[in-house]
């Protein structure tokens, strides 16, 4: 298991606002006014920033070692998953982090959809031109229902391309601006996705955190002190999201962990999340947010097209480690054809069922079972197939 960024550190057993070294390792410096020395020693003190500056760091180890993202989003997407994977192993009270591990597991079969929709469009656009430069004859032959010839290796190629490739029409040739540009929305959605994904994860990990190490009551004492770190942090939404705002939701779901109320503390950490950070950063977008109100009504390429339809996967959290998942493990956005991803409501609506199914899942000891076994192997690195 990959735990090396959630270990004890020297600092953990020290208070807040006491010194972090021995008095006699301080660094001291003497001055001269006449015959009196006097003698200054600057004391290193534990403050709420540099408590910040820990953990804010910690995350940045998961994903961005030595200051820079990983650059892959489906690589970066497993280290996310298996940090979400590792908080909740650690302390299962960090039920929200469970549940996130599997979202955002969840936002990795995405991105891997999109890329292996855009690779097969890519492999028949390719075999189509290889068939059009070296056995046009064939082309030919099919339009004209001929198969009294036998076909080159190139159009078996392209066929194969063809049927691998769930786009219609791709290699017509009066349809070549749509696919291309459904391409182009596909790599939006795609960075969008890893976007959301990554800024979220910069935001939450460090507060599960600090609450894991501190408790409630320094939490409550610094959160405020966590915006001064903005010029230190990476933050990749920083045009839409102010870095580090101390939102009454984020003390309020800590609060609950502390009081045992693990389900309240789930809600209001969704909230947080997809009201405070995910709202701002990726639906308010108008491009995007048209994108998503596509989804269940025809998905993203007939939005682009208007004439392409069933590409997309359907809008779901499986509870288990692989991307596709039996119904008692399967949560569904929504069977109507008119739904908004984009509606915040809608979200937390969708949210607070897979919450539900969570939590009911976790109290039954089979499948508990079920559900750690699939959260060690996110935590593993696994999971996304």
């Amino acid at each position: 298991m990959t735990d090396q960024c959630i270990a004890p550190h020297e600092l953990d057993l020290k208070k807040l606002w006491d010194s972090t070294c021995e008095l006699s390792a301080c660094k001291r410096t003497t001055s001269h006014d006449g015959r009196n020395p006097k003698i200054t020693i600057e004391v290193p003190i534990l403050t709420c920033s540099c408590l910040w500056h820990r953990f804010q760091k910690e995350a940045e180890e998961w994903i961005a070692p030595g200051g820079v993202l990983i650059a892959d989003p489906l690589a970066r997407n497993r280290r996310i998953n298996a940090a979400y994977a590792q908080l909740w192993l650690a302390d299962n009270r960090f039920q929200w982090a469970g549940l996130a591990a599997f979202a955002s597991k969840q936002v990795g079969c995405g991105l891997l959809h999109a890329v292996t929709l855009d690779e097969r469009i890519e492999a028949e656009k390719k075999a189509y031109q290889q068939l059009r430069e070296k056995a046009p004859q064939d082309l030919l032959d099919r339009r004209r229902l001929s198969n009294i010839r036998p076909k080159s290796e190139e159009w078996h190629a392209w066929d194969q391309a063809r049927q691998q490739n769930p786009v219609p029409l791709t290699s017509n040739p009066l349809l070549g601006g749509a696919v291309t540009t459904l391409q182009e929305e596909l790599k939006y959605v795609h960075e969008m996705l890893a976007l959301g994904n990554t800024a979220l994860f910069l935001d939450v990990y460090p507060l599960h955190r600090f609450f894991m190490v501190r408790g409630i009551e320094e939490m409550s004492k610094c959160l405020r002190e966590r915006g001064s770190l903005k010029d230190e942090v990476i933050w990749p939404i920083a045009d839409s999201v102010e870095f580090g705002i101390a939102q009454r939701d984020i003390l309020k779901a800590f609060t609950y962990i502390a009081q045992g109320k693990i389900n309240d503390s789930v809600y209001e950490m969704a909230r947080h999340e997809q009201v405070n950070i995910l709202q701002p950063a990726m639906y308010d977008v108008e491009r995007f947010a048209l994108l998503m109100r596509g989804t269940q009504a025809g998905d993203v390429i007939s939005v682009v097209t208007g004439l392409l339809s069933g590409l997309s996967e359907e809008i779901q959290l499986t509870l288990a480690s692989q991307c596709k998942a039996p119904d008692d493990k399967k949560v569904t956005f929504s069977q109507n054809p008119l739904a908004d991803l984009a509606d915040k409501d809608q979200r937390m609506e969708f949210v607070s069922r897979a919450a539900e199914q969570f939590d009911n899942l976790l109290k039954n000891p089979i499948t508990n079972e079920q559900l750690r076994a699939s959260i060690i192997k996110i935590a593993n690195g696994e999971g996304i197939e």
